[in-house]
């Protein structure tokens, strides 16, 4: 070969073999670049998981007070277990070292293995894998760190109830648990990570993001064995702010205990087929008319607290599950829905008085049936028999002739007059809030209802012979029967409007929000709900002062005379206390009567509204108004009488 072509042979050799030189080294540069560069702070943090252990340091949650500042909610601290996923990720055998664990801490192997594979490993973050450890088993972990260095034990706060507080206003504080994948979707960006502890129902879950602290850690150096030699560095935790609630402790002590013993009191009397009642479940509120402060709120059946203190055991849940223990978790003063009786007379009452079908002396004639009109083939009966009454009268002994007459002409004046009247009935009870949410700073309440031709028609799609509005509809709403449904606490807010003379206030049991110091951040604000002496609602509808003191001045006399809860109130002091009431006995199809008594006091200046329903309890004036009475005598400070077994409607 020539030698000008041996040379350029291998200057082509060269520059092929230098290509591929510079390449692999392009290729090492870019790799070393990608790894100390781009992954070098994820490979950093794996290297320090080797030797720094990250210990979290979870904030106390804020205190729960009532409103004189006495402790219902505190803390203690927990023997806790935690998983290191650093060190775990180590273990060639992670199935055996899961289920021995789960054996030490009586849990599943699976639940401790879907609490890890939940977790972001990537941010070393210790795992909680069950807190109220037992001590023995605790200390036994704690002291074989060699042969556990993925595992750690932590003492965390957990709540706390003094001694009987866990089971006072359960529904009101509410409980904890486990936050739960829909939870943690919502609240991951608030710092929220698997395995954390939040509120549940209740006040627990209504005020989370301030009585939730802001959490610390511990970062501690570990030997090849996992064994702690020394703290690198601590940020100590932040606990949650204080809440304190409108709850006064005494009284709701003795509203739990009056509903009690009046569903105790129901179960010794009979319904009309001689049957017990079976009063499987009651409410009672008592709030502020002034500003809607929940004073007391009590819902049977209750729940114990100190049960869901560090997770509850799926035994006691299955049991708060199962619908023959009646729903204990259920809160009846903002979720249950009833039939309001005769206690939504005064609603009728007002309205009729607004559209002047009556006055205070109107006469009428009760002969213990009514059939007007389409009712003469299908007549409906009074409680009793009240022969000659005028209409001041028909409140107080809670006539039912009066009011289906009244429903009737409500009907008449729609269907025979005013096609614009369909819903004017309905449109009065919107005016005191029915139909509606009332705000109440607790999770789940509901709107209850307000039945309209509109709605009976959506209701029943798919069944057209129910779908017509019929005279019978408006009659029953007239006493508070048919499809027409409340809330305890909605109720108490139409006696509360009644009682103030028209403004009404969105109900709370939050009063104040303080620092772990103590010092006050904020008050929770007041707010009106409604004036049903104001024109200027949604409804268009309004009642004069005059009308609303034709009511007013009747509702004394339901404790008084011929009253339907006069025996009940018998040697109350009502010269100085006088009290403003209303019974109901409520019919519910395939049930037992629903037992209610709604009332306020003092009657001409009031400061508080008391309402108590007892289901399948029997007659209100009998059983819902003694437990009334009982709650009435703690709030004024008079001495505590046994309840009387007496009453009408």
């Amino acid at each position: 070969m020539p030698e000008p072509q041996m040379r350029s042979g291998m200057v082509h050799r060269l520059t092929i073999y230098i290509f591929f030189f510079a390449a692999f080294v392009a290729v090492i540069f870019v790799r070393l670049w990608f790894l100390q560069v781009v992954q070098g702070p994820q490979y950093k943090a794996l290297a320090e998981g080797n030797r720094i252990r990250e210990i979290s340091l979870e904030a106390q949650r804020g205190y729960i007070l009532d409103r004189n500042e006495q402790k219902m909610v505190i803390n203690r601290l927990a023997l806790s277990v935690f998983i290191q996923p650093t060190e775990f990720d180590k273990l060639d055998d992670k199935q055996a070292k899961v289920e021995e664990l789960a054996h030490l801490l009586e849990m599943n192997a699976e639940d401790i293995t879907e609490k890890v594979q939940g977790a972001d490993v990537q941010q070393h973050q210790p795992i909680l894998i069950k807190k109220d450890v037992k001590p023995d088993v605790w200390f036994w972990i704690a002291e074989r760190q060699v042969e556990y260095p993925w595992v750690s034990t932590v003492e965390l706060p957990v709540r706390d109830y003094p001694a009987g507080e866990e089971s006072r206003a359960s529904h009101v504080l509410g409980y904890l648990g486990e936050i739960s994948k829909s939870q943690l979707d919502q609240l991951k960006s608030k710092g929220y990570k698997l395995g954390d502890i939040v509120g549940t129902s209740g006040v627990e879950a209504y005020y989370e993001s301030e009585l939730r602290g802001d959490n610390g850690y511990q970062s501690v150096e570990v030997n090849a064995q996992g064994v702690p030699l020394r703290e690198v560095e601590k940020v100590d935790p932040t606990p949650g702010h204080t809440l304190v609630l409108t709850i006064d402790r005494n009284v709701q002590q003795v509203a739990e205990k009056a509903l009690s013993d009046a569903m105790a009191l129901a179960r010794t009397k009979s319904d009309t087929e001689g049957n017990p009642y079976r009063a499987s479940a009651g409410a009672a509120v008592v709030l502020d008319p002034r500003n809607g402060e929940v004073i007391a709120m009590a819902s049977e059946p209750s729940f114990n607290l100190k049960k869901f203190v560090g997770g509850i055991e799926q035994q006691e849940w299955d049991t708060l599950m199962n619908p023959a223990n009646n729903y204990p978790l259920n809160n009846r003063v903002i979720v249950g829905l009833y039939p309001p009786g005769s206690t939504f007379k005064v609603v009728t009452a007002l309205a009729s008085l607004g559209e002047h079908f009556v006055t205070a002396g109107s006469p009428f004639y009760c002969n213990g049936v009514f059939n007007e009109g389409e009712f003469g083939d299908y007549p409906k009966t009074c409680w009793s028999i009240h022969s000659n009454i005028d209409f001041t009268n028909a409140i107080i002994q809670s006539c039912d002739t009066v009011f289906y007459s009244l429903g009737y002409q409500f009907y008449r004046n729609w269907s025979h007059v005013n096609p614009d009247w369909e819903n004017r009935l309905q449109n009065y009870a919107k005016l005191l809030g029915l139909g509606t949410w009332t705000g109440i700073d607790l999770p789940d309440e509901q709107p209850g209802r307000v039945p309209t031709p509109q709605w009976k028609f959506d209701f029943n799609k798919g069944f057209p012979e129910y779908q017509s509005w019929y005279p019978g509809d408006t009659v029953n709403m007239a006493v508070g029967q048919g499809d027409m449904l409340v809330t305890p606490i909605q109720l108490a807010d139409v006696y509360a409007a009644i009682a103030n003379g028209g403004p009404f206030f969105k109900p709370h049991v939050g009063k104040s929000i303080l620092s772990w110091q103590g010092d006050k951040l904020q008050d929770i604000p007041i707010e009106q709900l409604g004036d049903i002496t104001n024109p200027t609602n949604p409804t268009g509808l309004s009642i004069t002062p005059q009308e609303l003191d034709v009511v007013q001045s009747a509702l004394p006399g339901v404790v008084q005379g011929k009253g339907t809860a006069a025996s009940t109130f018998q040697n109350f002091p009502l010269a100085s206390i006088p009290v403003a009431g209303k019974t109901g006995t409520a019919e519910v199809a395939g049930k037992q009567t629903t037992a209610w008594f709604a009332c306020y006091a003092p009657a001409y200046n009031a400061q508080y509204v008391v309402v108590v329903m007892i289901e399948e309890g029997g007659h209100g004036g009998a059983v819902a108004a003694p437990a009334a009475r009982r709650i009435l005598e703690q709030l004024f400070g008079l001495p505590a009488t046994d309840f009387m077994s007496s009453g009408g409607d």
